[in-house]
């Protein structure tokens, strides 16, 4: 008989790295020469190896110009050399020179339990090639209640280990043009009760799903079968990095934003990435000049944005500004070979920056600006992340945002790659600890700030809207009647949604009966979104907390960052009540 298991079947182009790593040992004995200068028995005798193991380190460690050998002291010893002791006292990796070469790859996920295999190990048909297969008994498995996760960093996860084959591989790009994936079947032959080709690797489940299918009585039938593999893709509990936080990285303001778009700009070395919720080809106009002075110094951009499900409306005015934006784009012949418009929405609301610069690292910029619609005539906030491995987690978070349309999104691949190098860099010992906030845990945050605070609470939201109670309010509430000395204000500016002005003020009369402070500022408005308690904890989002909830099953639909530091709540609470200088006594601005 023939069984036909649902599968994806999927193929790309694909470049692989190939190549020695450096190991342990040359590492070590390049940091001894940068030490001291020593011979081969010098090092034989302080490593405890053999000297082949010594011999074989220096030699390679010569060959790429990191070790010389000098005469120190009337002998002959190895040294680093100037290139060597750079490499070894930045703090990265040693410099690596692969061998790159380029193959099409191809697997199949079987749908009965997520198991995949590459295209050469299973004999795969369309629909049309097994309904005319001649073969008498014809079994096609049917998969209810599920299937296995094929989103861009799954398949990203399964492409690596079909396509590495050794120790000294690793995955260097897809070709997104290339990648494909179709639903078809994979054959299974079972002749005399004996199942004559399903893959060694093939999971206990699977092969007793298909003993069960051979079994059967019935030939020729459609069989139903539940899906016994993963659902959903788990998600990892968020990091917290130990992070170097200065002063001048909290952006508060409306023209500091502008400031800080056009700096990046001109500071990026090659590449920057730019997520803006909302699009205004207007906004984009006035800022063409300063993009395309970095496009001709070879810098490559990418621009998202994620105005979706915010109403039929706004969907279309931002997809006709993406349209007029890729207009100029493409009509400007210095920016149009280096500046891709991205035409699908991401739906995200997050508001994110990545740049890269001449020594090889990325900062990120998390906040509440809308890069290419702000007129930059509100009260923004904005945090620039330096350090290297939490800039890795917005990386990825930017991968699950843009990698709808799985191995053909090669931002989505781009942003996979650039996490897993930058995670490889050592951590810092910084002055502060950084944590994304993602989804779900806008709420915990909140909470956990409303909970923790013994002095004073500042929370600030764009607008006031239906969720102003659950998300907003109530946990001041429960605040105060934890700690009746608390200094809590709650800021917004305006009142949208079904609760109107006069909502509003009831909800200010009730909040000043609790013995906190429900304020509205007009001028300037506040567009952005934070919280700050006590003196060293502050939270910066794109979350409208006292309007808005985060998407189900999309945690990148709004992303922020909690920053814990030394006096960095006491610095941004007095910088708000700088511009607003009414807002602690609760008078509206």
């Amino acid at each position: 008989m023939l069984i036909a298991i649902p599968v994806f079947r999927l193929s790309c182009g694909v470049t692989i790295d190939k190549g020695r790593a450096w190991s342990v040992v040359e590492e070590a004995v390049l940091w001894a020469v940068n030490q001291n200068a020593a011979s081969v028995a010098d090092l034989v005798a302080e490593s405890g190896l053999k000297k082949q193991v010594i011999v074989a380190a220096l030699s390679r460690l010569m060959r790429f110009r990191l070790v010389e050998l000098s005469i120190v002291g009337g002998a002959a010893k190895f040294v680093s050399s100037q290139y060597g002791r750079d490499a070894i006292l930045d703090g990265k990796p040693l410099p690596f020179f692969p061998k790159r070469e380029t193959k099409r790859v191809g697997f199949v996920i079987e749908r009965v339990t997520g198991d995949y295999f590459p295209q050469g190990q299973v004999r795969v048909a369309s629909r049309t090639g097994l309904e005319s297969d001649s073969d008498p008994d014809k079994r096609v498995i049917v998969v209810e209640g599920g299937g296995p996760v094929v989103s861009h960093e799954a398949n990203l996860a399964r492409l690596s280990q079909i396509a590495v084959k050794g120790f000294d591989e690793q995955l260097a790009g897809v070709d997104g043009r290339t990648a494909s994936m179709r639903s078809e079947y994979m054959l299974i032959r079972v002749i005399d009760g004996v199942i004559r080709n399903l893959p060694d690797s093939a999971s206990s489940k699977l092969r007793r799903i298909v003993e069960r299918v051979a079994s059967l009585p019935g030939a020729n039938a459609t069989i139903p079968v539940a899906y016994e593999g993963p659902i959903t893709e788990i998600e990892e509990a968020p990091t917290s990095h130990r992070i170097d936080f200065r002063p001048q990285d909290l952006i508060v303001g409306g023209s500091a934003q502008r400031e800080l778009l056009v700096q990046l700009m001109a500071s990026a070395n090659s590449r920057m990435i730019i997520h803006s919720t909302f699009l205004d080809h207007r906004k984009f106009r006035d800022l063409m000049p300063e993009i395309r002075m970095a496009c001709v110094r070879g810098v490559d951009f990418d621009l998202l944005w994620g105005a979706e499900k915010l109403g039929e409306d706004e969907e279309s005015k931002n997809a006709l500004s993406a349209v007029e934006i890729a207009r100029m784009v493409r009509e400007d012949p210095d920016i149009g070979r280096r500046f891709r418009v991205h035409m699908r929405s991401t739906g995200s609301h997050s508001k994110l920056l990545l740049a890269d610069n001449e020594d090889g690292d990325w900062l990120a910029a998390i906040g509440s600006c809308n890069w290419f619609s702000s007129p930059f005539g509100a009260v923004e906030l904005t945090v620039v992340l330096r350090t290297q491995s939490v800039v890795a987690d917005v990386a990825v978070a930017l991968q699950r945002m843009a990698g709808r349309r799985g191995l053909s999104d090669d931002i989505a691949t781009e942003m996979s790659f650039l996490a897993r190098n930058l995670r490889r860099l050592p951590s810092v010992e910084g002055n502060a600890i950084a944590t994304l906030i993602l989804g779900d845990h806008h709420d915990v945050i909140m909470r956990t700030g409303s909970g923790m605070a013994v002095r004073k609470v500042l929370a600030g939201s764009n607008r006031l809207g239906s969720t102003a109670r659950p998300g907003f309010i109530i946990q001041a509430e429960a605040a105060m009647a934890r700690a009746s000395e608390l200094d809590i204000t709650l800021l917004y500016s305006i009142a949208s949604g079904p609760l109107k002005k006069r909502h509003a003020r009831t909800l200010a009369e009730e909040a000043a009966e609790n013995g906190f402070r429900l304020v509205r500022l007009d001028k300037p408005p506040l567009h952005g979104k934070f919280l700050a308690w006590d003196d060293d904890d502050i939270a910066v989002t794109s979350l409208n907390w006292g309007s808005a909830r985060t998407a189900d099953g999309f945690p990148q639909s709004e992303i922020g960052v909690h920053i814990n530091g030394s006096g960095i709540a006491t610095d941004l609470m007095r910088r708000i009540e700088s511009i607003f200088p009414n807002a602690a006594s609760g008078s509206s601005l």
